[in-house]
Order: C-alpha cells, then structure tokens, then sequence
C-alpha cells in the first residue's frame, strides 16, 4: 500500500492505494491519529485508488472517525468502488461522510 499525505489550505489530505489489509493497518492507523490530533480539524482519506479493503482497514476508518469526533473535527471519505460496497455491505456508510471525489471533499471542507 502506498500512503500520501498532502495539505490543501488547513485540510489535511491522506491518499491511500493499493490494498488496504491488516499489515497495513497499524502504520495507517498512527498517521491518521497524528493527523488528527495535530491538525485543524479537516480530514480526507481519499481511498478511490484502493483496489481491497479488509476488516482491519474498517477498524482503522472508524478510530479515526472517533478520533474526530473528540477533537471536534470532520472527517470526510473518498471511495473507490470496491471500498464503496464493503462500507455499505458493513452499513458503515451510516456514519461516515463519504464524496464521489477529492475536489467535491475539498469544497465541501472548505465551505465549513
């Protein structure tokens, strides 16, 4: 798995691709929380370009969910099509704010 992390204003931005699997989860999981606690706030995990995604990767996705919600801050996802079905199969799409793509996430962030 490839991990990017870019800024765009005050949003921080963490591109993931590739599969996103439990070996991956632990280095996932601790650059999110460092984004999270040290950021303004605004997040994007832009996953469009993540071809798996397993239980670990759903676990990760909602401690950084938590993780925002005491901060307070928003956390915003980007989905390709597979991330997109296990996160509804899973119902997950219930709590997390999740856009077609990285510009309408950047512009939905920036507008709050």
């Amino acid at each position: 798995m490839l991990i990017n992390e870019q800024k765009h204003d005050n949003i921080d931005i963490v591109v993931l691709s590739g599969r996103f699997v439990m070996a991956d989860s632990p280095e996932v999981r601790e650059r999110l929380k460092v984004l999270i606690d040290e950021g303004q706030g605004k997040l994007v995990v832009d996953m469009s370009q993540v071809s798996f995604i397993d239980s670990s990767a759903c676990a990760v996705l909602i401690s950084a969910f938590k993780g925002m919600q005491l901060k307070p801050g928003r956390l915003l996802l980007v989905t390709s099509p597979v991330v997109q079905s296990l996160i509804e199969l899973t119902r997950l799409h219930t709590i997390f704010e999740i856009l077609p793509n990285l510009p309408a996430a950047l512009d939905a962030l920036s507008t709050s």
